[in-house]
């Protein structure tokens, strides 16, 4: 799976389920937490999820 498909995944799954868990999503996605929060941080830049301790929620 490539960055930009993971990174769909998220808010896909955020939009969904209201909120995203880090932990939860490296277990799905079989990447690394930092990995995750590095994909958070740049889908906060684009304006499409808001950054949580922890996760994050769509915005």
């Amino acid at each position: 799976m490539g960055t930009e498909e993971r990174r769909r995944g998220i808010v896909e799954t955020a939009r969904r389920d209201g909120s995203v868990d880090v932990n939860r999503l490296a277990e799905e996605f079989r990447v690394a937490k930092e990995t995750i929060r590095r994909d958070l941080h740049i889908l906060e830049e684009h304006g499409l999820v808001r950054r949580t301790h922890g996760g994050a929620y769509p915005v």
